[in-house]
């Protein structure tokens, strides 16, 4: 698959689109007509990562954080990042990043890491809403089933657990064809009335062009007639942060150990009031954020729970966190998203086994720098 294609297809599995205006996400290096044969899953394209790259002959680095963020004066190779940015352009490998976008969607690090911690009634703390649209098409009776299908088999009707959610109106449609015209039925300069079906689905933002090009492809009438509405209505199902439960409670001193042994960390730093007996604190609800988690705090401050879990964050937002009555860790901002890179990979593989799409992928062993702790 050409890297042109392939962009589409990353930026629709990892929702692009509710990446917030800020967030540098998506193809950042890349010849769009090169063909992609192997893929390298990473957390950040460091030196280390180039290099990995161009020795397994990798077409295209997929990372969480992207390789350029901030405005570039210059790309140099005396330069930290220019030198990364030169070594992949120079061997020809394309840059991709999903950033923000896979941590709030459904299905993403956050889900991924509440998962991890066997948290159980899960809600978003954050929303961030993708726009829908309703599609609605009008076919003759004889081929609603198969333009069923094409319209299901692009994202329309998908609703969480639910596929194939369409609503179906039998009707009457009229025309005249012009001279010039070759009409499916019916003849030119006649009136036509022909016993139609109005089939009618939502469909997110990021899918709508492609259902759209798949259903005209094989829609029999020569100018196919169809609607698009823009659905204001604010689908709840990604956002930033997850809200969760235990199955048991448990007292802090105990789920310290196994907060360390599930997210693979070697130690974490954690701050509470001083009047709170933290290690003999029965912990019920967890919150937890990947990354940097400062914008959370006012959310942190007055939602109901016992411990938050987070990459990283400012000392006077952690000090107003712990002053509410809770306790707070943060594990490192790159050890809070390590699990990216499996997470990442997985999603990609579902998807091009899928689509019966013949691309390698592979897991960094480089792709993850873990702070060293001091040790005595």
């Amino acid at each position: 698959m050409i890297l042109k294609d392939l962009t589409l297809c990353l930026d629709r599995i990892f929702n692009k689109d509710i990446a917030p205006g800020w967030d540098k996400t998506g193809l950042q290096i890349g010849n769009l007509e090169k063909d992609i044969k192997k893929i390298l899953v990473a957390l950040d394209v460091s030196l280390e990562v180039a290099d990995e790259a161009v020795k397994t002959k990798s077409d295209l680095v997929l990372t969480h954080h992207p390789l350029i963020h901030d405005p570039l004066d210059n790309i140099l190779s005396s330069t930290t990042g220019g030198k990364q940015i030169l070594k992949l352009i120079e061997n020809g490998i394309a840059s991709y990043c999903a950033h923000t976008n896979y941590d709030a969607m459904a299905g993403g690090l956050n889900d991924l890491i509440a998962g991890k911690l066997d948290l159980v009634n899960t809600e978003i703390i954050e929303d961030r809403y993708e726009q829908w649209y309703k599609f609605t098409v009008f076919v003759p009776i004889e081929v609603e089933e198969e333009i069923r299908k094409v319209i299901c088999s692009r994202g329309g009707g998908q609703w969480k657990d639910y596929s194939y959610c369409t609503f179906n109106t039998k009707g009457k449609g009229t025309f005249i064809p012009g001279k010039g015209s070759k009409p499916y039925t019916g003849k030119a300069g006649k009136m036509s009335y022909v016993d139609e079906v109005r089939i009618e689905c939502i469909v997110k933002e990021t899918n709508l062009d492609s259902l759209i090009n798949a259903v005209a492809k094989v829609h029999p009438y020569e100018e196919m007639a169809y609607d698009i509405y823009k659905i204001e209505n604010k689908f709840r199902e990604s956002g930033f942060g997850r809200l969760g439960e235990l199955k048991k409670p448990q007292y802090f001193k105990n789920l310290a150990s196994t907060i360390k042994k599930t997210l693979e960390i070697d130690s974490f730093a954690w701050m509470s009031k001083n009047d709170i007996k933290a290690k003999d604190k029965k912990i019920q609800k967890v919150a937890v954020a990947s990354g940097s988690s400062d914008s959370l705090t006012d959310r942190f401050v007055d939602m109901e729970c016992d411990l938050i879990i987070v990459g990283e964050i400012k000392y006077h937002n952690a000090l107003r966190i712990a002053e509410s009555g809770k306790i707070i860790i943060t594990t490192g901002h790159g050890s809070s998203e390590a699990p990216a890179i499996a997470g990442m990979s997985a999603i990609l593989e579902e998807f091009l086994e899928k689509e019966k799409i013949k691309i390698n992928v592979i897991k960094s062993k480089n792709g993850y720098k873990s702070w060293r702790y001091q040790i005595g």
